[in-house]
């Protein structure tokens, strides 16, 4: 089943690829932090800044890690940050979001366990995360991706209507749900969507990125209901979204195929490219770009202090571009 599954996705692959940008190599500084960094939030709350960046093996064969590591931009150090929770808690790091509620910092993280699919709530210290709660729910299938609204209600973003069901990706099948979480309640906050990814939300407007759509979509929030949907951009294999200032980075898959390979062997090169996006016109241009050799599979790209950080899918290492 397994040998179907990647034979469908490289057939996707096959007829989803584009041109690569014209954009010159750089050296760019590597940071050795753990494996998969997919994603990662600015903390420029606490006592210095810092990236939490959400890190989890994701390779077949590797050994089990899952933790939130920490970069501070200011003297490059890379440390865990401790997490207290109930033992026995899973830990499976994909997509993060962190939300100021009040004078609580809290962090939210997707967690993708083998046999349960989870959003986990922290409270976010200097020194440590402490476990507010965990968010399970049948409608939160295949979560992905997240964001916290002002109010402490959250959106999640399922890219699959039904947890491993690759031919959805493959044929286009837009099945998955955007799911709506206000203290103990879940509910169904838009739909019809093909592998929905990375999602953010700020001044009322929520924008959500579909990878297999090619599509960065924007919307108005209406009590639990995300409602006038449009298209902000097209771009090929978009992931997670993160603003810089009024605009947002998007680091997007561009060469499905090298990413499906990479994932099986580190020394094949997938490609990292990211886009400044502006919301308001869809002009889009192109701030980053690495053959593989630097990043590979990058996921998530994050500005900071003059600087653009990426950090990629399966590999133990993100990278700072000093522009």
């Amino acid at each position: 089943m397994k040998k179907l599954l990647t034979l469908a996705l490289i057939a996707a692959a096959l007829t989803a690829c584009v041109s690569l940008p014209k954009a010159a190599q750089t050296k760019d500084e590597v940071i050795a932090v753990g494996p998969g960094p997919e994603d990662m939030v600015i903390d420029t709350i606490s006592e210095q800044p810092r990236l939490l960046v959400s890190c989890n093996s994701r390779r077949e064969g590797q050994p089990y890690y899952g933790e939130i590591n920490v970069y501070y931009p200011a003297n490059g150090q890379v440390r865990i940050l401790p997490r207290h929770e109930p033992a026995g808690l899973q830990f499976y790091p994909h997509g993060v979001d962190l939300v100021r509620l009040r004078d609580t910092l809290v962090l939210l993280v997707v967690s993708n366990a083998p046999n349960e699919q989870a959003i986990l709530r922290y409270r976010v210290y200097r020194d440590s995360l402490v476990f507010l709660n965990k968010i399970t729910d049948p409608l939160i299938v295949s979560p992905n991706a997240v964001t916290g609204l002002p109010d402490g209600s959250v959106l999640i973003s399922n890219d699959m209507g039904k947890l491993g069901n690759f031919w959805e990706a493959l044929f286009i099948l837009k099945r998955a749900k955007i799911i709506y979480w206000h203290y103990g309640h879940c509910s169904v906050a838009a739909g019809r969507f093909c592998y929905s990814n990375g999602i953010t939300n700020r001044g009322g407007k929520v924008y959500l990125a579909s990878t297999r759509q090619n599509k960065i979509f924007s919307f108005d929030m209406q009590d639990s209901l995300m409602i006038n949907k449009k298209v902000v951009a097209k771009m090929h294999g978009p992931d997670n979204l993160r603003f810089t200032g009024d605009d947002l980075l998007v680091a997007c898959h561009l060469r499905f195929l090298d990413f499906l390979k990479h994932r099986k062997d580190s020394t094949h090169l997938s490609p990292s490219t990211a886009y400044q996006v502006n919301v308001r016109t869809g002009e889009k241009k192109v701030v980053y770009y690495d053959s593989g050799a630097q990043v590979s599979t990058a996921a998530t790209a994050l500005e900071y202090g003059g600087s653009i950080y990426l950090g990629g899918v399966f590999d133990a290492k993100m990278v700072r571009k000093r522009k």
